[in-house]
């Protein structure tokens, strides 16, 4: 097989169309390609990629449909380690009252994973359905009731089911609209069918290379669907109440035979993640990728928690598991472990990768990097770590190109550990870390040959100025001032904590006390807007601070007036705002009667 990368997309102009009835809405006009790849199966044909101009969902007109039974079995161990998305998928349940199901249906249900997590946690009578080899794999290992098959007729499915789940499944397939009608007919009278899928709105040059390349999976994917083409499909499918939301790279979507009664706004409680994976682990072998992948989200999630010392645990129990699979993957020696990968040939697909090396090998090693630095706080460490993450990163997804597919995840974290390398020298060698930090949006990574993406870019400058700005270290922070003042986005947290960052460099290092007293302002007033303003952890920090600098800055540029007003609501707060800390309000207070201010 050819490797198939970003470079192997051609955009089209749209000047060239094709004859095609669209999946979604029934159009038959001719539509125009948006975009030509080739696939990754012998003879490697090139596909054309259309767009309904109706509906805005896109298809591959001339693809024939695949035996899916084997062509995603290289596959598996990829998804078991790395790329299954299972607290993602226990976010989309979690849009359904547990207590209004008791019997769940997943169709195309993989190895079960998200069976054995709503049996475990939810207690629901769980059956699934999915002709590929993992299916059988899983059913076997977990001892959940998957039919190694398709589901062909109602009959099959037995009684009625309560909640009925496709997660990336529709995508595949080249009758859709049959589908969606039999599934209507396995759901009870008020029950309801959530689906996940790509969304054809991220098709264009700005999405991540590894992101659109999983989302296109040439060769794989039929149809792309449009919000207004999957909510056209659902209602041609005979369902009633129909509700979709486009995420940016992917479709949530639910619909019943009668009301709905979903909210994808109900809080997901990530304890019960952390319970299923703590429950599951201890019955899992550890050297198998199923074994290996459920211990990598455990670290993964207590890291993300912040319980680093449960993360240390759980990365022991990593390090074990790999040196039981892979002896020459010695976790206790970053520096020797980057050598070596730096050194090794890059593996030509993905079975002569996993002979070397486990798929979550690149989140394996960011991992281990955050606790050296937040832990252990040996950030010489850490920044080994994160080196040796990106480079794991890139191999992986080198091996996962050959048979055109990526890793959206594992692309950004091995952005994230590149960015992270001058961020850690922030303590200790500020100017480098400026440097760095300025250098990241101009050097291609060494395999694959990618640039950063901009919002990681913009993120990781923005974190690494903060920081800078926190330690005093202005000289070095001035230096990424002007690209992160041009990425201030128009409200939310991180304006509220950038440009107090912006405010306290601009007063203290450029001596601007006008213009500081404006990024206050901005600060204070990002504070208010949010919608969870009483309890937010950022108006907590800065939303006083924030208004006592403003007033200060503006005491400095002469403008008393402007000053007294801005501290007036120090001193009188609004009803439902957090208090002012006591200290804060005697230093108001003594710059009011020193300075003699209007309040």
């Amino acid at each position: 097989m050819d490797t198939i990368s970003w470079d192997s997309v051609s955009w089209e102009d749209g000047g060239e169309t094709m004859q095609a009835v669209c999946p979604a809405c029934g159009d038959a006009a001719a539509k125009p390609v948006r975009l030509k790849v080739r696939s990754p199966w012998p003879p490697n044909p090139v596909q054309s990629l259309v767009v309904c101009s109706a509906c805005g969902t896109a298809a591959y007109p001339t693809l024939t449909q695949p035996p899916y039974e084997a062509v995603f079995d290289p596959l598996v161990a990829c998804y078991l380690e790395q790329n299954a998305g299972i607290d993602s998928m226990a976010r989309v349940l979690s849009s359904v009252e547990p207590s209004q199901v008791k019997r769940y249906l997943e169709l195309g249900c993989g190895y079960g994973l998200l069976l054995d997590y709503a049996r475990t946690v939810f207690g629901w009578q769980v059956r699934g359905f999915d002709p590929g080899f993992s299916a059988q794999e899983g059913r076997e290992t977990l001892g959940v009731d998957i039919a190694h098959s398709y589901l062909e007729k109602p009959e099959d499915a037995g009684e009625p089911h309560d909640l009925v789940f496709c997660s990336e499944v529709i995508e595949h397939v080249f009758d859709p609209i049959s589908l969606l009608a039999l599934l209507r007919n396995v759901l009870t009278s008020g029950g309801t069918l959530m689906l996940t899928t790509p969304s054809a709105g991220a098709i264009h040059a700005g999405t991540r290379p590894g992101t659109l390349l999983s989302l296109l999976s040439p060769g794989y994917h039929f149809v792309l669907f449009s919000k207004e083409g999957m909510e056209t499909i659902l209602r041609r499918a005979g369902f009633a109440d129909v509700r979709v939301v486009d995420q940016g790279h992917s479709l949530l979507a639910a619909a019943s035979p009668g009301t709905l009664s979903v909210d994808f706004d109900r809080p997901y409680d990530r304890r019960l993640y952390r319970s299923y994976l703590e429950t599951r682990i201890p019955t899992l072998d550890p050297t198998s990728p199923l074994g290996l992948g459920y211990r990598y989200r455990l670290l993964k999630e207590l890291t993300h928690a912040g319980d680093y010392a449960a993360a240390r645990g759980a990365a022991d129990q990593v390090a074990e598991a790999l040196r039981l699979r892979w002896d020459h993957l010695d976790l206790s020696d970053p520096a020797a472990l980057l050598a070596r990968l730096k050194a090794d040939p890059v593996p030509q697909g993905v079975e002569p990768y996993h002979a070397t090396a486990p798929f979550n090998l690149c989140g394996i090693l960011y991992f281990h990097g955050m606790l050296a630095w937040q832990l252990d706080g040996r950030r010489d460490l850490a920044a080994l770590w994160f080196e040796a993450a990106a480079l794991a990163g890139e191999r992986m997804r080198a091996a996962l190109h050959v048979i055109g597919a990526d890793d959206g995840e594992t692309e950004e974290l091995s952005w994230r550990a590149r960015a992270n390398i001058p961020h850690v020298l922030a303590w200790d060698a500020p100017d480098r870390a400026a440097d760095g930090a300025a250098a990241l949006g101009t050097i291609e990574s060494p395999l694959l040959r990618e640039r950063i993406p901009g919002d990681i870019l913009e993120d990781a400058q923005r974190k690494i100025f903060v920081d800078l700005v926190n330690l005093g270290q202005y000289r070095a922070a001035d230096r990424l001032a002007g690209a992160v003042e041009a990425a201030l986005p128009e409200s939310g947290a991180v304006l509220a904590s950038t440009a107090f960052a912006l405010g306290i460099l601009t007063l203290n290092h450029r001596k601007a006390p006008r213009s500081a007293a404006a990024f206050f302002g901005r600060a204070h007033r990002a504070c208010l807007d949010l919608p969870d303003r009483a309890t937010a952890p950022i108006v907590q920090a800065l939303l006083w601070p924030a208004l006592f600098h403003q007033g200060q800055a503006l005491v400095n540029a002469g403008r008393k007036d402007e000053a007294g007003e801005a501290l007036r609501g120090l001193l009188k707060p609004e009803a439902g705002l957090p208090s002012v800390p006591t200290e804060l309000r005697a230093r108001t207070e003594l710059l009011v009667r020193t300075q003699r201010l209007p309040t």
